[in-house]
């Protein structure tokens, strides 16, 4: 069945995704924030051996171990804490073991506000100034026929915001074609591997809080942003994909016992389609996290195509915040912000 998808997707691989109302403007690149380039010399994947160290939110703390994940990686963080939020809900508490941070492969690039190399794929990079107080780190994925700079026209005020608390948005551009299709040709499972490299390298050269590593992107992006909360569940806390989702339930394997909180948004069913209907595979993604007993809450905007207004960005990033990499308890519980469109609603 995955199969026959991609076959059928491949042959609208030159539409442009992000077609809807807040579509990037055409000829965005990564010349919009670029100020030089620097490469790695990582190879395909993170390293099996070593530990990386970083800093987990509130209380928690960080060491090195021996335990690994389907990716390759080892170490991991463990520890439990609160981190303070902007957001209506106050503290937020977590608990538990924390996320399992890679292991950086070959010489790390200097992260930095511009472009870099990894794996032979260019990178844009929003970095922030290492800071006393730990800040968050962001994965991006644009749609077909986009480019990494999508993520300025969706998402600048987020990119501010996390810059300036000494975080990273990394937005992808092309992709390693390794490991399976995710949408349509447009990026593969293997491209999760610079993730672990840039995560396992931010950790290292910022103070990065691993308990607040999100992943967000558009269409065919949002597609990958969907597979990657599966197969990154052992460090991604949330994802917020714009008209992304699954094709069917399963369609990709949780890689551990952890279930990174989903916040979709899209259009109206039927409207919000592009060879696949986007409002149906963000039901199957939502639903496909809850019954792993994960949390999960759509927003259906009732628009065109990676449509979502400012306003749905902004409460989908607020989700971010308020599920840190082990929340507990759900500060949804009793009911979703005041600040939260009216069209927002808690998947049972």
């Amino acid at each position: 069945m995955s199969k026959l998808r991609w076959s059928v997707l491949m042959v609208v691989s030159t539409v442009v995704a992000c077609s809807g109302s807040s579509s990037p403007p055409s000829g965005a690149d990564e010349s919009d924030a670029s100020t030089g380039q620097t490469s790695d010399d990582g190879g395909s994947g993170a390293s099996s051996s070593g530990a990386t160290q970083g800093g987990s939110s509130g209380g928690g703390t960080t060491s090195g171990g021996t335990g690994s994940t389907s990716s390759g990686s080892s170490g991991s963080s463990s520890g439990s804490g609160s981190t303070k939020d902007a957001g209506s809900t106050g503290v937020v508490m977590t608990t538990g073991s924390g996320p399992v941070i890679p292991a950086a492969s070959g010489t790390c690039p200097t992260l930095a506000t511009g472009t870099i190399t990894v794996m032979g794929q260019s990178v844009q990079m929003f970095v922030g100034t290492k800071q006393e107080k730990a800040a968050p780190i962001l994965f991006y994925w644009h749609g077909t026929g986009s480019t990494s700079g999508e993520v300025q026209a969706f998402m600048s005020s987020e990119i501010t915001e996390i810059t300036g608390e000494g975080g990273v948005v990394a937005s992808f551009s092309t992709s390693t074609a390794m490991g399976q299709d995710t949408g349509d040709a447009v990026w593969y499972t293997g491209d999760f591997a610079m993730a672990d490299q840039i995560l396992a390298c931010a950790v290292k050269q910022l103070n990065i809080d691993t308990r607040q590593i999100y992943s967000a992107g558009c269409s065919a992006g949002g597609l990958q942003t969907v597979a990657m909360l599966f197969a990154r569940s052992n460090y991604l806390a949330a994802a917020m994909p714009n008209s992304g989702g699954e094709a069917f339930a399963g369609e990709f394997p949780l890689e551990g016992k952890h279930v990174p909180a989903l916040v979709t948004t899209h259009g109206a069913m039927g409207t919000d389609m592009v060879v696949i209907d986007f409002a149906t595979a963000s039901a199957t993604a939502d639903t496909d996290v809850v019954s792993k007993g994960g949390f999960a809450v759509d927003c259906n905007h009732g628009g065109g195509h990676c449509g979502a207004p400012a306003v749905d960005v902004a409460a989908q990033w607020q989700f971010c915040k308020d599920h840190p990499f082990g929340v507990s308890p759900e500060p949804y519980a009793k009911g979703l912000p005041s600040s939260f469109p009216s069209y927002c609603t808690i998947i049972k």
